[in-house]
């Protein structure tokens, strides 16, 4: 990806957009992939982020063979059913959201992240049934990552029709603008958005391109037009603000000025990551986005890597954390939850049970 060049600052204006009966902003949520080297391979970073109330996680390990209870999508013919391929740790928000699916890894080192983009709520209403199986929005991350191996191969049952987007159901009775990515242990990345006339647009890249940086808003090409107004290479020529445009540029920026040690132990590069995400892309409470006169904040960041699908749970509300072991679930014969927002809050470790 080219360096961008300007030589003032520049703000781009963006929308608002709320979710179910929340009167709050959603210009929240980002997500950063690094290359971790040989011993930990492709690292993420993401962030739940809201105004108003806290958000509140749980875990939900799904083994091979387990049939998942799909959302009901009314607006469309042919509902989509299936059982886990993978084996997979999903990171499902229950507080606001709904049970909806944000973040999720699976045994073959495929994983999925799904934040707010909310240009693409307009264009909710030209997306037409096509047909293929339709997967509610809350669990398209889960979908993705039981079903599918790898990049290539989730992008090209899309492209066979073999699944859609629900987008007219929405969440929690309303519809909203949403994109989503997969990232894989070769380093693939595919971002999945809804663009004008309806149209599901599906940009690839690896972690060297600019798909390895994800925030909210506007639209990929978009967010390319206005960083073309910007020299990437220097902080100091970068707004500090907290709108997701900003958040991307700081987050191309320090992606691509840090490195993650190859040889380091997995706690020193997780809180390498931690460090990296937190420079640009953590949200404070309180700060307000002068795009919308709004405020919202980090609540929840998880970071994790394809290796070994290893994760870190914070809370960034209360400052706990929660480390979560992909290789202890391995052995599950039916799906178990762990509340690790409960958990961490207590100072415990990770417990799993069978879900409510």
């Amino acid at each position: 990806m080219k360096n961008f060049k300007l030589n003032k600052l520049a703000v781009a204006a963006l929308a608002a957009a709320s979710i179910a009966s929340v009167a709050t902003t959603a210009n929240a949520c980002s997500r950063l992939i690094m290359d971790g080297g040989e011993t930990h391979g492709v690292t993420v970073a993401r962030s739940f982020d809201w105004g108003g109330s806290e958000l509140q996680s749980i875990a939900k390990a799904y083994p091979v063979g387990a049939a998942i209870k799909a959302y009901d999508v009314p607006e469309y013919k042919n509902p989509a059913s299936w059982t886990v391929k993978h084996h997979t740790v999903d990171y499902v928000e229950v507080e606001t959201f709904h049970g909806t699916s944000g973040e999720a890894i699976n045994d073959k080192g495929l994983a999925a992240s799904l934040l707010y983009q909310a240009p693409s709520v307009e264009f909710v209403k030209d997306a037409a049934d096509n047909g293929a199986p339709a997967v509610h929005m809350s669990q398209i991350v889960t979908f993705l990552v039981t079903q599918f191996a790898t990049v290539d191969e989730a992008v090209k049952a899309f492209e066979a029709g073999e699944f859609q987007t629900a987008w007219k159901t929405g969440i929690g009775g309303h519809q909203h603008g949403f994109h989503f990515s997969v990232q894989d242990k070769s380093g693939e990345i595919a971002l999945f958005q809804l663009n004008e006339g309806g149209k599901m647009v599906v940009h690839r890249g690896d972690i060297n391109s600019d798909l390895r940086v994800m925030a909210n808003m506007p639209l990929r090409q978009d967010i390319l037009a206005h960083a073309e107004k910007f020299d990437l290479d220097k902080a100091e020529s970068l707004p500090s603000d907290i709108s997701s445009a900003s958040r991307y540029l700081r987050g191309y920026h320090v992606t691509t000025h840090a490195k993650l040690d190859p040889k380091a132990d997995w706690v020193d590069t997780r809180g390498k990551m931690k460090g990296i995400f937190d420079f640009g892309n953590k949200v404070p409470q309180d700060l307000i986005d002068p795009t919308n006169d709004e405020s919202y904040a980090t609540w929840e960041t998880f970071i994790y890597n394809l290796e070994t699908g290893d994760t870190t749970y914070y809370n960034e509300g209360n400052g706990s954390q929660l480390n979560i072991s992909f290789a202890d679930t391995k052995g599950f014969t039916t799906t178990m939850c762990a509340d690790m927002f409960q958990q961490a809050r207590a100072g415990e470790s990770i417990t799993w049970s069978q879900c409510k």
